[in-house]
Parts: C-alpha cells; sequence; structure tokens
C-alpha cells in the first residue's frame, strides 16, 4: 500500500513538472518524408545490414521505402565500430573494452539537394572480456554490435522526425517599375 501511494505521489510531481513519456506520435516523421529511399553508397552490397536496420525502423514509423530517384533519400555515409580497452588484467591483457560506434547519414531530396547536412550519430556499450571463454565474448559482442546498430537506427529516425523542411528561399525584394 504503501509503495502505492509513492508510484501516486511520485506520478502526480512529474505530471506537475511537465513530464511525460513520448508517444509513437511524437515520432512521427513530417509528410514530405512519409517515401523514402534509403541508399549506403559506400557499401558494394544492395542492402547491408545497417540500410535493412534503418529500413525497417523507417518502416515502423510508417514510412514507404522505394528504391526510384523521385523520394527523398537517406544516405548512409558509412558505420566505424571501434573497441576501445578500458581495463586491463592482471596479465595485461583486456578484460574490458568500450565499443564505440559512428554511423554518418544525411538527407537528399531528389534532385540532388542537401536537405539535411550530415549528421553523425554515435552509441557507446562497455563488456568486460574473459580470454577463456572467447566463443561466449564474440558472441557477446556480435549481440552488442546488433543492439547498437538498431539504438543508431532509432536516433537517425528520431532525427528525422525533427525535420521541418527544406530552409525557406528568401524571395527578391519587390521593385516598383520605372516610369
Amino acid at each position: 500500500m504503501r509503495y502505492l501511494a509513492v508510484a501516486g505521489l511520485a506520478a502526480l510531481f512529474l505530471a506537475g513538472c511537465g513530464f511525460h513519456l513520448r508517444s509513437a506520435h511524437e515520432f512521427a516523421l513530417p509528410a514530405s518524408l512519409s517515401v523514402l529511399r534509403v541508399r549506403m553508397p559506400s557499401s558494394g552490397l544492395k542492402y547491408p545490414g545497417l540500410v535493412l536496420v534503418v529500413r525497417h525502423a523507417l518502416e515502423e514509423r510508417g514510412v514507404r521505402i522505394v528504391d526510384h530517384r523521385k523520394a527523398p533519400t537517406v544516405v548512409l555515409g558509412g558505420e566505424v565500430m571501434n573497441p576501445v580497452v578500458v581495463t586491463l588484467n592482471s596479465n595485461g591483457g583486456a578484460s574490458a573494452y568500450l565499443l564505440d560506434y559512428a554511423v554518418t547519414f544525411s538527407l537528399v531530396g531528389p534532385g540532388g539537394r542537401l536537405l539535411m547536412a550530415p549528421r553523425t550519430v554515435r552509441v557507446q556499450r562497455e563488456y568486460s572480456f574473459n580470454p577463456e571463454n572467447v566463443l561466449a565474448m564474440a558472441r557477446e559482442q556480435s549481440y552488442l554490435e546488433r543492439r547498437m546498430r538498431l539504438s543508431a537506427a532509432r536516433q537517425i529516425v528520431w532525427a528525422l522526425a525533427a525535420y521541418k523542411g527544406p530552409p525557406a528561399v528568401a524571395a527578391a525584394p519587390h521593385k516598383p517599375h520605372a516610369p
């Protein structure tokens, strides 16, 4: 009973300060991005893993993915996974790593016009390494890499959801006609 009262007070406090969980519609992409193309030119593969994950994340938000050039294109510039040793064991071997994953992306319009400048999304995860169980550690690293790729794809979708359209072109000032 006491926990219920504390939870109720916490909910009232959070609601009073304006806090609320984000709902799915808050991350809906603008209508101008309801149809998109996703490309990763630096990859020789037609659908590398990152492209598939980003496509799926966009489809979850109601975006229709197409392959024609008339649609705005999410261009994935590449991905980098960099393991960094953060802890050494008594033998001088690595016992913990920090995986640093970075993805660069941009949004390009149908005519090649840059709609959203290149941005880098970064995700980091730490994991322990046991040299006596290398196979399990390799599986754990592979699992973390997949989860990090998914997290980066979500961040890309969130950035696209904040897209407000191309910057307005200022009209030339009106000049009166000379008599």
